[in-house]
């Protein structure tokens, strides 16, 4: 294989791995604490791995703890190497917490719940199914650069030599 059929494989990768990542995107949750109620809202969430939560206090004095203990969160997370605290405050906060594995996690306010009872929650990670296969229509764009790089991938290139194209004169 030639350096610029290499190249050229390369490119084709890269177009097939652009269009594959274009689906992979993690997404961004939030979930109430406290407020005008005491719990959390939504009480129970699905979401794929790598997505991620932002537990939000509104009012009242609240944390939130996971039941297996991976996360204690207020002002921040306990242990997250961000100086943040764990412990419940009235004060309004934020704390972000990232899934990246599938299961189930459930979590709880420490001043009022417990795993299962009172104020708590769970977040269900579902693991993620395979992408379906679609027919992709011949008039739209995902066509027309698959076709351009299948054509650049099939098309035999010829460089010019290092001094530049040669004229053929008659």
């Amino acid at each position: 294989m030639t350096r610029f059929e290499r190249a050229r494989a390369r490119l084709l990768i890269a177009v097939v791995l652009l269009l594959a990542a274009s689906n992979a995107a993690a997404m961004q949750w939030f979930v109430q604490s406290g407020g005008a109620s005491v719990g959390f809202a939504p009480q129970f969430l699905t979401i794929q791995p790598g997505d991620s939560v932002t537990f939000v206090n509104i009012g009242g004095n609240h944390n939130v703890v996971a039941d297996d203990g991976s996360f204690r969160c207020a002002h921040g997370c306990d242990g997250d190497g961000q100086g943040g605290s764990g412990n419940a405050t009235s004060d309004l906060w934020f704390a972000t917490v990232t899934f990246p594995t599938p299961g189930t996690i459930g979590y709880f306010c420490e001043p009022h719940g417990a795993p299962g009872s009172g104020m708590y929650g769970t977040i269900i990670v579902a693991p993620r199914e395979p992408a379906p296969i679609r027919e992709v229509p011949a008039d739209s764009l995902w066509f027309e650069l698959l076709l351009a790089a299948a054509l650049l991938a099939a098309t035999p290139w010829r460089w010019p030599g290092r001094s530049g194209m040669r004229r053929h004169t008659r």
